[in-house]
């Protein structure tokens, strides 16, 4: 990296820092969740502004050709400031769908609009049965002339209330073998959305698709076509650990400060050893963990994606869970401010898979790799 790149990361950084002070503090970000979809337009469209939700976009689509690394740096600082809106999931995961799939007329019509922030769309990835895992989809999609239909159910995402699009996965009626990925409309006849505020405060919603009108991006092999979104959620996953671990860093300052400042039988709480032992240990697990998401982001490899979202789910509990030993009682309390991000840390640890679900993910790439 140049000093050129190093100083435009700097300045993404301390933009992102002088935003957030001023636009993600708690009486904003209820006001966004109280939205009816948590993500009110002029906020989006806010954030396109100061050119962040297109920032990995190529520039000839109206974005600003930065990559994955810089896209981590900027969900870092939002992590930290608790945004309600989806970042990750809209203009990292849908944005990057579009990105790789879209082409023509299609691409023309779509692409500028998202890093405008005019419209909005969402990858709906998970199945219905809850897991937060890429797998062989439920849906069913049926040609019609030049466009499909798809039917089916897909589960909670962050996000796809309110979008104007949706991305979702459909065997192809004609040929099982097959899957295809479509963009749906989210005001489309037979559309369902079932819109829920999670406890962090962000929302998401499911979906229930009987025969909706669909532009198809790819089909492929089933295989095929999962091990190509594979690819595209990885760099969500790696942009989802880095905006949990802003988070986690802030629920780890926060908690500094207080045994530092909170007094018992005559002295701080930091001047226990054992209080400072525990500090240093959470200390250096959130540096090895950003240090490895920084090197997931440069280029991502599946096993390495598959170890730091593994992590950072273990870093994400293990942070709010001595954040709260060490607060007490106040610690869980909605008025004191680490309440919000113990909220979301617990959310976060299993929002795009759990630990479990990530381990045995890298033990079978690391099988794999030795038959």
């Amino acid at each position: 990296m140049t000093e050129t790149d190093t100083d435009i990361r700097t300045m993404l950084v301390d933009s992102a820092r002088r935003w957030t002070e001023r636009a993600c503090t708690p009486e904003v970000r209820s006001m966004a969740s109280d939205h009816a979809t948590g993500c009110p337009p002029e906020r989006w469209r806010e954030l396109a502004e100061l050119g962040w939700l297109g920032i990995a976009l190529p520039e000839a689509d109206g974005g600003m050709g930065a990559g994955l690394p810089e896209q981590c740096l900027l969900a870092e600082q939002l992590g930290r400031a608790l945004l309600t809106e989806p970042f990750v999931s809209s203009a990292v995961l849908g944005n990057g769908l579009m990105d790789v799939f879209t082409r023509g007329a299609l691409r023309a019509s779509w692409l500028a609009e998202l890093a405008a922030g005019e419209r909005r769309v969402v990858w709906s990835a998970w199945e219905s049965d809850g897991a937060a895992m890429l797998m062989l989809p439920s849906a069913k999609a049926t040609r019609e002339g030049d466009f499909w239909r798809v039917s089916g159910a897909k589960g909670l995402m962050p996000g796809a209330g309110g979008a104007d699009a949706l991305i979702v996965t459909a065997q192809l009626v004609h040929d099982t073998t097959r899957t295809g990925l479509f963009l749906v409309e989210g005001s489309a006849s037979g559309m369902a959305l079932k819109n829920e505020r999670l406890y962090d405060g962000r929302h998401a919603a499911s979906l229930l698709m009987s025969d909706v009108k669909a532009s198809l991006l790819q089909e492929a092999p089933t295989e095929d076509l999962l091990q190509q979104l594979s690819l595209v959620l990885d760099r969500g996953l790696v942009a989802h650990c880095a905006e949990t671990l802003g988070t986690a860093q802030a629920a780890f300052d926060i908690t500094l400060d207080y045994v530092r400042t909170r007094r018992q039988f005559g002295r701080a709480l930091g001047q226990n050893q054992i209080v400072q032992h525990r500090l240093v240990d959470l200390y250096v697990e959130l540096q090895e963990t950003r240090a490895l998401c920084l090197e997931a982001a440069q280029v991502p490899q599946s096993r390495q994606v598959a170890a730091l979202a593994m992590r950072t789910g273990h870093v994400a509990r293990h942070t709010w869970e001595e954040a709260i030993q060490l607060h007490g009682a106040i610690g869980m309390t909605d008025e004191y401010v680490l309440g919000a991000y113990v909220r979301r840390l617990a959310l976060a640890a299993d929002l795009y898979g759990t630990s479990t679900d990530h381990s045995d993910r890298l033990a079978d790439i690391s099988l794999g790799a030795m038959t």
